[in-house]
């Protein structure tokens, strides 16, 4: 099993395709952190007024703007481009040769997207924490999001990591879902078109799920202990049946 993962992470990085998202997304990250420092400050999409950016808030802040684009583009691109470029293609015949069961190259190709999120996730986390010390003021107090009560500096530690960790949850929300449609459509076009129309069409169901295409608010407010539970079960469930519905799909589709 750990060997196919490894194929796999080396055939995702490999490609020209994810090598360029990954450089996209970089840059995506310094464009918003740079806005940030030309103007010393944060108006917050949801009307919950400006916040004067520094090293502690600037890790989970510049996300606003970048979760969103990493949802909706950025890794459901990646996610389409190598679990239905697959099939599409056809390459897929040929790694079934291999002497694996079969629900082991579905489940590898899933750990390494996961894998790959991860380090998605954790080149963001680095660049706001490295950008924030370096070219952002340094701040004796911290605020999280929507409190007026000031919490000391190493609370910024945990709370970053819960913020990451969560959007990292969230982005495997994302993937699952898309494994689940790409195995009913293996055009990679058309894939992430349903992808996105279904995204919509969930949100429209369940308020909570707005997280499969605009995370940051409601990632803020699960970390809030009011509210959250809506989040953690829309968030469960849809795993769960996306698990379901794409492990069953993979072991009856015809390769």
């Amino acid at each position: 099993m750990l060997a196919i993962w490894q194929s796999e992470m080396e055939r995702i990085w490999n490609r020209k395709s994810t090598l360029l998202l990954y450089i996209a997304y970089i840059l995506l990250v310094v464009a918003i952190i740079w806005s940030h420092k030309v103007t010393g400050t944060k108006v917050l999409r949801f009307g919950e007024g400006t916040v004067v950016v520094n090293n502690l808030n600037l890790p989970w802040l510049m996300m606003s703007e970048v979760a969103l684009f990493l949802i909706t583009a950025i890794l459901p691109i990646l996610y389409v481009d190598q679990l239905s470029g697959d099939l599409y293609s056809g390459a897929y015949r040929l790694y079934m040769l291999r002497p694996y069961r079969r629900f082991q190259f579905w489940l590898a190709k899933l750990l390494a997207l996961s894998a790959s999120t991860t380090i998605f996730m954790g080149t963001s986390l680095l660049i706001g924490v490295f950008a924030g010390w370096l070219f952002f003021p340094h701040s004796s107090t911290f605020f999280k999001y929507g409190s007026s009560i000031a919490s000391s500096p190493s609370d910024a530690v945990p709370y970053i990591l819960s913020f990451y960790l969560v959007l990292t949850l969230v982005c495997l929300v994302k993937l699952m879902l898309s494994s689940a449609v790409c195995l009913f459509m293996s055009r990679p076009l058309f894939a992430y078109i349903v992808i996105l129309i279904l995204s919509v069409f969930l949100f429209d169901l369940f308020r909570p799920l707005i997280m499969l295409m605009d995370p940051f608010q409601q990632i803020m407010l699960a970390l809030r202990v009011e509210g959250s539970f809506n989040f953690w079960m829309c968030a469960g469930g849809l795993i769960l049946v996306s698990i379901m519905i794409s492990f069953t799909r993979w072991q009856k589709k015809i390769i």
